[in-house]
């Protein structure tokens, strides 16, 4: 690493001299091309075989002509400034480049965000949407995010927050599961319950056993049934029909809509805590980042 550092590198004036002259054969049409004289372009070229040690042209009345080491070092040169270019090019379309870099709860992203995306999409067709999902706490500081969607805004004291909406989660179930009543005669739920695991945060959501208190079937006990710690399995197990779900609203609509998943009971409960829009205050000197906070709130 150290011997890496104390090379020294030649010039660019000179690298330039060298490959205007290669590619032209001549110190005078180079001199022309780089509005230099002739003595200028010969001097930055012999400065250059000096610092490499070797000859790279072969002089003569003509013209010059590369030597063999001269065409072998043609060939770096070339691709170093080919790569240069590039890098340019790349720099100059990034600057014009519109992109809002979106965080999101997995279920947010996939089953809020996506089944409207292509709204926005078709009204900023110019602006690069990247969503990365995620159920870790974003730090602004070192990712690139511009937004987060997030469940509660508590770890987010010094971040501009707003809310998005208050869920509320009723019975659901796949149309395909109903062959018999969900309720039988003594109101006895008959299909097996799916059932939401949050963790910490499953005090927020409430459960079956929560729902049927506060719906009166407090002699029913939650059945059992497949247990999923991600909203949306649980909504896919629910869509497969194996059993019925206490689903949040926001998140079936699109399943609601399509007649995949059908409302069992008016009886809603509230999921105790918000969903929030969580941004530092620089996003909002990106260009569309305040049409695109308006257009989510746009969707609740």
């Amino acid at each position: 690493m150290n011997s890496l550092k104390a090379v020294r590198l030649p010039t660019l004036t000179a690298i330039l001299a060298f490959e205007t002259a290669a590619n032209t054969g001549s110190l005078a049409s180079a001199a022309a091309r780089l509005s230099l004289t002739p003595a200028a372009v010969s001097q930055q070229i012999r400065q250059l075989e000096q610092h490499l040690g070797i000859q790279l042209f072969a002089r003569s009345k003509s013209g010059v002509e590369l030597t063999p080491q001269g065409s072998a070092y043609l060939a770096y040169v070339q691709q170093a400034f080919e790569t240069l270019r590039m890098a340019q090019q790349s720099m100059a379309r990034d600057k014009d480049n519109i992109s809002l870099n979106i965080s999101a709860l997995p279920a947010l992203a996939s089953r809020w965000l996506n089944p409207h995306l292509k709204q926005w999409l078709a009204q900023y067709p110019d602006v690069d949407i990247r969503i990365h999902a995620t159920h870790g706490v974003v730090d602004f500081n070192r990712t690139a995010a511009d937004f987060y969607l997030a469940f509660g805004d508590e770890h987010y004291p010094q971040q501009e927050k707003e809310i998005l909406f208050q869920d509320w989660v009723f019975p659901v179930a796949s149309p395909h599961l109903l062959t018999a009543p969900w309720l039988d005669g003594k109101h006895n739920i008959i299909y097996p319950m799916i059932h939401v695991d949050w963790g910490k945060e499953g005090q927020f959501l409430p459960d079956w056993h929560e729902w049927l208190l506060s719906a009166k079937l407090d002699e029913c006990v939650p059945n059992r049934g497949p247990t999923y710690n991600l909203t949306s399995m649980a909504i896919d197990s629910a869509v497969a029909g194996n059993g019925i779900l206490l689903g949040q609203q926001h998140l079936i609509k699109k399943e609601l809509d399509e007649g995949s998943l059908i409302q069992l009971s008016e009886h809603k409960l509230p999921v105790t805590k918000p969903y929030y829009l969580i941004y530092p205050k620089r996003t909002l000197d990106k260009p569309k980042a305040v049409e695109f906070i308006q257009w989510l709130h746009s969707l609740c």
